[in-house]
């Protein structure tokens, strides 16, 4: 395992950040076709805490969790005993102010981090990853320019007292520092701008690069970066590389995702065989770039934990292999984002 430092912190992260999404049987995120029964949830409960030990006996210190994925009882359950839990970093999500809702309430940021401190019996949380997705946003503008302007707009309202409860409780501390969670680039750069934040958390993977925007921005290069759906919901696997190959029933089938996968098919041809293992390619790409801190995955299993402890053995593309892969992307255009956060795509 590979360590870097989280921008300016003094954190040093481990390159593959443990995701707790999906690694129970009846985890509130995961896409089903079908309810599990109570014996496949427990075997997935047994192979998500085999996941997670093995992640961590394999050198990953730093955990992702929130308090909406109805994961976190298995955290709390490995790590109340477990030999390493004062040496994780543990980034939780928050989100205020939430769709729909006025504005920005700071008694939210102070419950998740109490919460988060119980439930995972730890001293401290690294990273308060802080998304804000209102005031006054639909879920229908999530990603349009005037849900994001309303956002930015309220930035500066929200400043002050965003700094404030995190001031207070780094005092305490019980934090160390937050993270922005942006929808967009713009408001990225609107919310470093405040000052209140160490870094951001966004999506990188081979079909979605705007975060090389930040990344490439000599201003912002002292920042650090969380990079999460370096696999994108599975699609960039070995299991679901080749659409052709999918189960008639499973979710990539369906029509929302047919662009993305013609701009794989484009990429794939331009980038040639990668000699391996497809799922491989894709977690080094993320990882590639030098301002990247840690990638956010998500496991369920330990096999699945293994592949991505193989991908952090210090073995990057050149960036001439990140700017191939950009062009196509922008050549392509821009592709929906809200339609993958719906559990059906149509």
């Amino acid at each position: 395992m590979q360590y870097r430092e989280f921008g300016t912190t003094g954190l040093m992260v481990s390159e593959i950040s443990f995701g707790t999404m999906r690694m129970t049987g009846d985890a509130a995120h995961v896409a089903r076709d079908r309810i599990p029964t109570p014996a496949q949830i427990d075997a997935q409960n047994g192979r998500g805490k085999r996941a997670l030990e093995a992640a961590l006996a394999g050198g990953v210190n730093c955990i992702h969790s929130s308090d909406d994925y109805g994961t976190r009882w298995m955290l709390g359950e490995v790590l109340e005993r477990h030999s390493q839990r004062a040496e994780v970093h543990h980034v939780i999500k928050v989100t205020t102010p939430d769709y729909e809702e006025d504005g920005f309430d700071s008694k939210r940021i102070r419950s998740n981090v109490e919460a988060a401190l119980r439930e995972l019996h730890a001293d401290r949380i690294s990273f308060v990853q802080h998304l804000q997705r209102g005031p006054q946003v639909s879920k229908n503008e999530a990603y349009a320019q005037a849900g994001d302007q309303r956002r930015i707009s309220a930035l500066a309202d929200e400043a002050s007292e965003f700094r404030t409860i995190i001031e207070q409780l780094q005092t305490e501390g019980k934090i160390g520092s937050a993270v922005t969670f942006p929808h967009t680039m713009p408001y990225g750069r609107a919310a470093l701008e405040t000052g209140n934040y160490a870094g951001v958390a966004h999506f990188l993977n081979l079909i979605e690069t705007e975060l090389f925007q930040l990344l490439d921005d000599p201003e912002w290069a002292q920042s650090g970066y969380f990079a999460i759906r370096p696999l994108l919901q599975g699609m960039l696997t070995d299991k679901r590389v080749d659409r052709t190959s999918l189960d008639p029933e499973d979710h990539k089938t369906r029509s929302g995702w047919t662009s993305r996968y013609k701009l794989l098919d484009e990429i794939r041809d331009a980038v040639g065989d990668p000699g391996g293992s497809w799922t491989s390619f894709s977690l080094r790409f993320a990882l590639s770039h030098p301002s990247v801190t840690s990638l956010v995955t998500s496991a369920s299993s330990e096999e699945q934990v293994n592949v991505m402890l193989e991908a952090s053995d210090g073995t990057y593309f050149p960036a001439s292999m990140l700017r191939l892969v950009a062009s196509k992307v922008a050549a392509a255009g821009p592709m929906p984002k809200s339609e993958l956060f719906m559990e059906n795509l149509v």
